[in-house]
């Protein structure tokens, strides 16, 4: 925004130069003002000039418009493999994400939420029929250190099952008081149901969102973690907090939050062939499985 006085003195001008605004003229005379030929009081004046700072402060903070690097990550379809795993997630993931999250600010504000169950036998009231119950896990708060780890991640598959994690850096209780989406968002999705039924092109889903005025370098450690782990993909592309969008096959109906494997691209993920998946123009490929 730039402010600058003409050579006579009844008119002042003011020239906005941000490339998604237009470029207005605004021209001072006997206490109104000229908005592209349009008569305003100084009063509304005023007012046009506080809501278009705000939209240029908030440009690139508030929840919709926010811009992130957006990382899907396609994990391998061993089971043994999986994140959930104690020893898997402390020697395989935890390293890379805490290398991500060590480069900003306050990052002991994060906050993690994990969904898991236990299997129970049961018996039916209706037929005396007994059946497996698959009963939620209360794992109260948890942060991003050793004694959450401990207590969401497994040890036996066989006796719990992951649903799904998610990490907010800052915490969503700061990010709603800021009225402001985190720093950085992870989320890891088991794409199978809980009896393991379901045949699947890759075992878990990841989704890393970075923002970019965060200056977060991402690139290089999630793809040395691709390779570590053997995903069988890791993509990226520039995308806002809670804006949908549809390019090219892929297609996002949420905000980057709600961001799950089913409904995002033009087909069943699960019912392709994995090698089939377009991704190119629209992510650019950091890893892909050989």
């Amino acid at each position: 925004m730039i402010f600058y006085k003409s050579d006579c003195k009844s008119f002042f001008f003011i020239k906005f130069e941000e490339p998604f605004y237009k470029i207005v003229i605004l021209k001072l005379k006997r206490g109104y003002v000229v908005i592209n030929n349009k008569r305003e009081s100084i009063m509304k004046l005023i007012d046009k000039l506080s809501d278009f700072y705000d939209k240029l402060t908030n440009a690139d903070s508030d929840w919709k418009n926010r811009t992130y690097d957006f990382y899907l990550l396609f994990g391998n379809e061993d089971e043994s493999k999986s994140p959930w795993l104690k020893s898997n997630w402390d020697s395989n993931f935890k390293p890379y994400f805490e290398a991500i999250l060590n480069q900003i600010e306050n990052n002991n504000e994060t906050g993690i939420r994990v969904n898991k169950y236990k299997t129970e036998k049961r018996v039916s009231q209706k037929d005396n029929k007994e059946f497996i119950y698959h009963s939620e896990i209360k794992l109260g708060r948890l942060k991003w250190n050793d004694k959450s780890h401990d207590k969401w991640t497994i040890e036996n598959e066989n006796e719990e099952y992951f649903q799904s994690f998610e990490l907010w850096s800052p915490i969503w209780t700061v990010c709603e008081k800021r009225q402001t989406p985190p720093e950085i968002f992870i989320s890891i999705s088991n794409e199978r149901n809980f009896d393991n039924s379901s045949e699947v092109q890759f075992g878990y889903f990841g989704v890393i969102a970075i923002a970019k005025s965060s200056n977060v370098d991402a690139k290089s450690i999630l793809s040395d973690l691709s390779k570590k782990v053997n995903a069988k993909a890791t993509v990226v592309k520039l995308r806002r907090w809670g804006i949908p969008e549809k390019e090219g096959k892929w297609f996002f109906i949420n905000g980057i939050q709600d961001t799950f494997s089913n409904s995002i691209y033009e087909k069943d993920l699960h019912a392709l062939n994995f090698d089939e998946l377009e991704f190119e123009p629209v992510w650019e490929i950091i890893h892909r499985q050989k």
